[in-house]
């Protein structure tokens, strides 16, 4: 009769367990996306980031982003003067669309170097946000070949500035300064 027992408790646990699928977990927050980390600080976005670029996923990219999200870089226009050029989050040319072709064209991307150093607080509109400077080296590869066998490099600091949502208490990206040529 114990081995009976023992039998029909194994048997429940393994239908139990069967259901569960660890391919597809829990969503987290309101927005529906499975980020890797609770985004409770600007370092869990920051370990999110990494997480996304290293293995190309956009929708764990998107969630990082706060709906005002600028990345801003220095760049020489077509007459040869220096500009400062600001990308938005969203539309075709935007920072998401930018970021999903380089996914998809890159086969590998590695953040080798990825140095994260609290810097200091900003106050804008009321706002707090928390300025991080992250010192990285990124590499990216074709592998296949489809695009030639490209690989390029970047060693440099990124300038980050996050703030806290008033809809879930989330930590995102306001603004991202590309400081690789300053």
């Amino acid at each position: 009769m114990p081995i009976v027992r023992a039998l029909l408790l194994l048997i429940l646990l393994s239908l139990l367990t069967a259901c569960e699928n660890p391919f597809a977990p829990a969503v987290v927050g309101p927005s529906r996306i499975v980020p890797i980390v609770r985004q409770t600080a600007p370092d869990s976005v920051l370990h999110n980031l990494k997480y996304a670029y290293e293995h190309r996923d956009i929708d764990v990219y998107e969630n990082c982003l706060d709906g005002r999200f600028v990345f801003r870089y220095i760049d020489q226009d077509r007459t040869g003067q220096i500009e400062q050029v600001e990308i938005s989050r969203d539309g075709p040319s935007g920072d998401l669309a930018r970021t999903e072709r380089l996914f998809r064209l890159f086969d590998e991307i590695k953040l080798e170097t990825w140095v994260p150093v609290f810097d200091r607080r900003e106050f804008p509109n009321d706002e707090i946000w928390e300025v991080y400077r992250v010192y990285f080296n990124l590499s990216v590869k074709d592998l296949d070949g489809d695009f030639g066998y490209q690989f390029f490099e970047a060693v440099g600091l990124a300038e980050f500035k996050f703030r806290r949502s008033a809809s879930d208490s989330l930590y995102r990206i306001v603004v991202w300064d590309d400081r690789l040529n300053q």
